[in-house]
Protein backbone atom coordinates (compact mmCIF):
# COMPACT_ATOMS: atom_id res chain seq x y z
CA UNK A 1 0.00 0.00 0.00
CA UNK A 2 1.37 3.42 -0.88
CA UNK A 3 1.88 6.18 1.66
CA UNK A 4 -0.89 8.21 0.06
CA UNK A 5 -3.41 5.35 0.33
CA UNK A 6 -2.36 4.77 3.95
CA UNK A 7 -2.95 8.42 4.84
CA UNK A 8 -6.35 8.46 3.11
CA UNK A 9 -7.37 5.28 4.92
CA UNK A 10 -6.18 6.67 8.27
CA UNK A 11 -8.07 9.91 7.64
CA UNK A 12 -11.24 8.00 6.81
CA UNK A 13 -10.96 5.84 9.93
CA UNK A 14 -10.36 8.89 12.15
CA UNK A 15 -13.30 10.74 10.63
CA UNK A 16 -15.59 7.76 11.18
CA UNK A 17 -14.34 7.46 14.76
CA UNK A 18 -15.06 11.12 15.46
CA UNK A 19 -11.43 12.20 15.56
CA UNK A 20 -9.41 14.44 13.33
CA UNK A 21 -11.36 17.66 13.79
CA UNK A 22 -14.80 16.37 12.78
CA UNK A 23 -17.66 16.21 15.25
CA UNK A 24 -19.25 12.92 16.06
CA UNK A 25 -23.02 12.76 15.64
CA UNK A 26 -23.46 12.67 19.43
CA UNK A 27 -21.39 15.81 20.04
CA UNK A 28 -23.26 18.69 21.66
CA UNK A 29 -23.44 21.95 19.72
CA UNK A 30 -21.14 24.71 20.87
CA UNK A 31 -22.81 26.88 23.49
CA UNK A 32 -22.61 30.63 23.09
CA UNK A 33 -20.63 31.91 26.08
CA UNK A 34 -22.64 35.02 27.00
CA UNK A 35 -23.26 34.44 30.73
CA UNK A 36 -20.71 37.11 31.64
CA UNK A 37 -22.74 39.72 29.74
CA UNK A 38 -25.49 39.28 32.33
CA UNK A 39 -23.63 41.22 35.02
CA UNK A 40 -23.21 44.34 32.90
CA UNK A 41 -26.35 44.31 30.76
CA UNK A 42 -28.75 47.25 30.98
CA UNK A 43 -31.94 45.64 29.72
CA UNK A 44 -33.57 49.03 29.10
CA UNK A 45 -31.00 49.79 26.39
CA UNK A 46 -31.34 46.53 24.44
CA UNK A 47 -34.06 47.88 22.12
CA UNK A 48 -34.27 51.19 20.29
CA UNK A 49 -37.36 53.40 20.48
CA UNK A 50 -38.27 52.38 16.91
CA UNK A 51 -37.95 48.68 17.77
CA UNK A 52 -40.13 49.18 20.86
CA UNK A 53 -42.72 51.09 18.85
CA UNK A 54 -42.88 48.28 16.28
CA UNK A 55 -43.39 45.69 19.03
CA UNK A 56 -45.92 47.75 20.98
CA UNK A 57 -47.88 48.92 17.96
CA UNK A 58 -47.69 52.45 19.42
CA UNK A 59 -45.09 54.76 20.84
CA UNK A 60 -43.15 53.77 23.92
CA UNK A 61 -43.68 55.61 27.18
CA UNK A 62 -41.33 55.60 30.13
CA UNK A 63 -38.84 52.83 30.84
CA UNK A 64 -38.23 51.46 34.32
CA UNK A 65 -35.55 49.01 35.43
CA UNK A 66 -37.02 46.21 37.52
CA UNK A 67 -34.06 43.99 38.35
CA UNK A 68 -34.30 41.33 41.04
CA UNK A 69 -31.81 38.85 42.45
CA UNK A 70 -32.66 36.35 39.73
CA UNK A 71 -33.28 38.48 36.63
CA UNK A 72 -32.57 41.76 34.87
CA UNK A 73 -35.70 43.45 33.58
CA UNK A 74 -37.14 46.58 32.03
CA UNK A 75 -40.79 47.64 31.91
CA UNK A 76 -41.74 49.90 29.02
CA UNK A 77 -45.20 51.47 29.07
CA UNK A 78 -47.15 51.86 25.88
CA UNK A 79 -48.01 55.53 25.20
CA UNK A 80 -51.74 54.90 25.66
CA UNK A 81 -51.13 53.50 29.17
CA UNK A 82 -53.15 50.31 28.65
CA UNK A 83 -50.27 47.84 28.61
CA UNK A 84 -46.55 47.51 29.05
CA UNK A 85 -43.73 45.58 27.48
CA UNK A 86 -41.55 43.62 29.87
CA UNK A 87 -38.06 42.58 28.74
CA UNK A 88 -36.17 40.10 30.90
CA UNK A 89 -32.74 38.48 30.81
CA UNK A 90 -32.01 35.57 33.14
CA UNK A 91 -28.84 33.61 33.81
CA UNK A 92 -30.51 30.45 35.11
CA UNK A 93 -29.00 27.98 37.54
CA UNK A 94 -30.18 25.17 35.24
CA UNK A 95 -28.84 24.66 31.73
CA UNK A 96 -30.82 26.98 29.47
CA UNK A 97 -32.54 24.14 27.59
CA UNK A 98 -33.84 22.75 30.90
CA UNK A 99 -34.95 26.19 32.07
CA UNK A 100 -36.79 26.78 28.81
CA UNK A 101 -38.51 23.38 29.06
CA UNK A 102 -39.53 24.15 32.64
CA UNK A 103 -40.93 27.58 31.72
CA UNK A 104 -42.77 26.14 28.73
CA UNK A 105 -44.26 23.38 30.87
CA UNK A 106 -45.50 25.92 33.42
CA UNK A 107 -48.22 27.23 31.05
CA UNK A 108 -50.89 25.46 29.07
CA UNK A 109 -51.01 26.35 25.41
CA UNK A 110 -47.34 27.21 24.87
CA UNK A 111 -46.35 26.92 21.21
CA UNK A 112 -42.92 26.13 19.80
CA UNK A 113 -41.50 28.68 17.40
CA UNK A 114 -38.26 26.75 16.91
CA UNK A 115 -36.02 24.41 18.92
CA UNK A 116 -34.98 27.13 21.40
CA UNK A 117 -37.98 29.48 21.37
CA UNK A 118 -41.63 29.26 22.40
CA UNK A 119 -44.58 31.62 22.73
CA UNK A 120 -47.62 31.92 24.93
CA UNK A 121 -50.71 34.13 24.78
CA UNK A 122 -53.97 34.49 26.62
CA UNK A 123 -56.47 37.37 26.94
CA UNK A 124 -54.25 39.82 28.80
CA UNK A 125 -50.65 38.78 28.14
CA UNK A 126 -48.42 37.34 25.44
CA UNK A 127 -44.75 36.50 25.46
CA UNK A 128 -41.92 34.92 23.53
CA UNK A 129 -39.05 33.24 25.38
CA UNK A 130 -35.79 31.89 24.03
CA UNK A 131 -32.64 30.19 25.23
CA UNK A 132 -29.58 32.03 23.94
CA UNK A 133 -26.26 30.56 24.97
CA UNK A 134 -26.08 30.72 28.76
CA UNK A 135 -29.03 33.12 29.06
CA UNK A 136 -32.81 32.96 28.79
CA UNK A 137 -34.53 36.04 27.35
CA UNK A 138 -38.22 36.90 27.30
CA UNK A 139 -40.27 39.72 25.85
CA UNK A 140 -43.82 40.04 27.23
CA UNK A 141 -46.71 42.36 26.53
CA UNK A 142 -49.07 42.60 29.48
CA UNK A 143 -52.34 44.54 29.71
CA UNK A 144 -53.05 46.42 32.92
CA UNK A 145 -56.13 45.16 34.81
CA UNK A 146 -59.37 46.12 33.04
CA UNK A 147 -57.56 48.15 30.37
CA UNK A 148 -58.01 45.88 27.36
CA UNK A 149 -57.21 42.48 25.95
CA UNK A 150 -55.24 40.83 23.20
CA UNK A 151 -57.32 40.64 20.04
CA UNK A 152 -54.77 39.34 17.49
CA UNK A 153 -52.37 37.03 19.33
CA UNK A 154 -50.58 35.67 16.21
CA UNK A 155 -49.68 39.19 14.99
CA UNK A 156 -48.56 40.22 18.47
CA UNK A 157 -46.43 37.08 18.86
CA UNK A 158 -44.79 37.87 15.51
CA UNK A 159 -43.93 41.41 16.68
CA UNK A 160 -42.58 40.16 20.01
CA UNK A 161 -40.53 37.46 18.28
CA UNK A 162 -39.00 40.06 15.97
CA UNK A 163 -38.08 42.27 18.93
CA UNK A 164 -36.62 39.32 20.83
CA UNK A 165 -34.46 38.45 17.81
CA UNK A 166 -33.14 42.02 17.74
CA UNK A 167 -32.38 41.91 21.47
CA UNK A 168 -30.60 38.55 21.24
CA UNK A 169 -28.15 40.08 18.77
CA UNK A 170 -27.06 42.61 21.41
CA UNK A 171 -26.42 40.19 24.28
Amino acid sequence: MTLRKSLLLASAVLALAGCGGGKSPAAAPDTKRNGGAYDAVDVCTLATDDQLKAALGEGAGGKERRDTDSLKACAVDGSAGNFYLFVTVVRPALPTAQQLAYDKGAVQGAKDIDATTFSYADDDQAYVETADGELVLRVSLVYYVDSGSITDAPALITRLHTLLGQIVQKV
